[in-house]
C-alpha cells in the first residue's frame, strides 16, 4: 500500500501505522498500550502548571523504567472537543496542558476505545503480544458529548470483556460516580489539591510500570502497588 504524507510517498505503511508507531520501529514482541484520556475543561484551569509538572513526571518515570521499550502511550485530550493521538514511544509524550470549555468525556471514551481496538488488533495480526491499559483523568461529569452515557458504557464493557485494564482517576471526587456507573474497574479517588494531583500521576506511572511487568492484565488491582 502507498500513502502520501507531507508530500512524499511512503511504501509499505498503511494509515494505521502512519498515525501510530510502525511495526518495524518496535524492538520487542511484547507491547503495552497505554491510553490516557485527560480532562482539559475550564475547571482545571487553576491547576495548569501543576498538570504540566505531573505529566512531565509521568513521562520521565516511564521513560526511565526498564520497560520503556515495551510501552506505547496515546494521549487523548477532552474539553468541549476531543483530540485522540496515536500510540507513540514515551519520549514523544506531550506534557503540555491547557484548560477551557466543557467536558466531552463520553466522546473521548468512545473514540479512544475505537482507536485502541484498531491498533491492538493490528499489532496482534503482526505477531505481537499485546496488553493494554485504558485510563482516564477527570474532575467532573460529562456535559458536552455527542455520544451518550450508554455509548460510553458499552465501550467500557467492551474493554473489560477484552481483559483490557480500565482505570479512572477522579480528581476532587465529582467524577467518581459516573466512572463507577460506566464500569471502570479500577478507581483512584483523590482530593482537589496540587499535592494530590502529583500523587495521582505518580501512582499512575508506578501502576503502568508494574502492569507492564506482569503477564496478565490487572483487572481490578491496577492501583494497588
Amino acid at each position: 500500500m502507498t500513502n502520501l504524507q507531507n508530500g512524499f510517498l511512503i511504501d509499505g505503511l498503511d494509515e494505521l501505522e502512519l498515525e501510530n508507531t510502525a511495526v518495524d520501529e518496535l524492538d520487542c514482541e511484547n507491547i503495552n498500550l497505554i491510553f490516557l484520556g485527560i480532562d482539559q475543561s475550564g475547571s482545571m484551569d487553576v491547576y495548569k502548571q501543576e498538570m504540566r509538572q505531573a505529566l512531565t513526571g509521568f513521562r520521565d518515570a516511564l521513560k526511565n523504567s526498564k520497560e520503556a521499550d515495551e510501552i506505547l502511550v496515546a494521549r487523548a485530550n477532552f474539553d468541549s472537543e476531543i483530540a485522540v493521538g496515536g500510540y507513540k514511544r514515551i519520549e514523544e509524550f506531550d506534557t503540555g496542558f491547557t484548560a477551557c470549555g466543557c467536558t466531552a468525556m463520553y466522546d473521548a471514551v468512545v473514540e479512544g476505545t475505537k482507536k485502541l481496538k484498531e491498533y491492538r488488533e493490528f499489532l496482534k495480526n503482526e505477531g505481537m503480544r499485546v496488553k493494554a491499559v485504558f485510563a482516564v483523568f477527570s474532575d467532573g461529569d460529562d456535559n458536552d458529548s455527542v455520544n451518550t452515557f450508554g455509548d460510553a458504557k458499552r465501550a467500557v464493557e467492551f474493554l473489560n470483556g477484552e481483559e483490557i485494564t480500565t482505570a479512572f482517576i477522579s480528581f476532587g471526587g465529582k467524577a467518581t460516580k459516573v466512572a463507577k456507573d460506566l464500569g471502570f474497574r479500577n478507581m483512584l479517588d483523590v482530593s482537589s489539591s496540587a499535592s494530590e494531583l502529583r500523587k495521582a500521576f505518580q501512582c499512575l506511572s508506578k501502576s503502568v510500570i508494574e502492569s507492564s511487568k506482569s503477564v496478565v492484565a490487572d483487572e481490578e488491582d491496577f492501583f494497588k502497588i
